[in-house]
């Protein structure tokens, strides 16, 4: 078990060598597991392996022992640590690694809208979005929790809805999923064709219908002061605006 977070301490680790592809990450995940170790543990884009450890000093000793070695067939030339302040985790867990599936369709419902769909454990969990996504970190959006959803429902095979956009997605935040949905606060990345980089939903109600916001976080892929939906209105499968497809069913 970890110590209690007073007494927690926490660093940031960098490897380089032969770390990538030689099954460093998930070998560190169980490591860090029998040790109580908290964080996270992810491939970096130049071939190093970047972990953040939190936990109780002696554990912490034993697990940066670890590193120094890393799994069979691995190769560490250089390890940098750094201490950190504690950021609280409560998994150590696997980053940069798809979770799943996301869609966001547009529909002409009893109120036209979109929805934000998510892939958690084979089931997709829905949100509808009265005003649709946005890449403007601040710009928070009204998320509607609806529930699960049909599988088949994200096609775009109702004459009345496109698929705005699709992609994969990475689960982030301290909690673990589904966890993290439950207690109302979700931290996740969008791999998409027009959404990409991370995003949060952040649950503000308890009613049967749950309110909910979803943000868009401050990093590289925030554009400030945008407006994507009306930027880039087609569906990602047909190439048509919902008003097209509207107009075609009418005329």
């Amino acid at each position: 078990m970890a110590e209690p977070r007073a007494s927690a301490k926490a660093v940031r680790a960098t490897l380089r060598g032969a770390v990538q592809g030689v099954g460093f990450r998930a070998t560190a995940l169980r490591r860090a597991r029998d040790l109580g170790v908290l964080g996270w543990v992810r491939n970096g884009e130049d071939g190093a392996v970047l972990i953040h450890a939190e936990g109780s000093e002696p554990a912490l000793e034993r697990f940066v022992e670890f590193l120094r070695v890393g799994p069979a067939q691995a190769h560490v030339e250089s390890l940098e640590i750094d201490p950190v302040k504690p950021e609280g985790h409560e998994q150590f867990a696997i980053r940069g690694v798809s979770a799943g599936r996301f869609v966001v369709r547009e529909h002409a419902a009893t109120n036209r809208h979109f929805d934000l769909q998510l892939e958690v454990e084979g089931e997709m969990r829905a949100w509808a979005l009265p005003k649709g996504p946005t890449m403007d970190p601040a710009v928070n959006r009204l998320a509607i929790d609806t529930g699960p959803h049909d599988v088949a429902a994200s096609l775009e095979e109702n004459a009345r809805a496109i698929v705005w956009d699709r992609g994969g997605y990475e689960q982030g935040g301290r909690v673990a999923w589904p966890e993290a949905i439950a207690r109302g606060h979700a931290v996740f990345v969008l791999h998409g064709e027009k959404l990409r980089g991370g995003f949060a939903l952040q649950r503000t109600s308890s009613t049967p219908k749950a309110q909910w916001l979803l943000i868009k976080r401050r990093d590289a892929d925030a554009r400030p002061g945008s407006d994507v939906v009306a930027e880039q209105p087609l569906s990602v499968l047909s190439a048509v605006t919902l008003d097209e497809v509207l107009s075609q069913r009418t005329g």
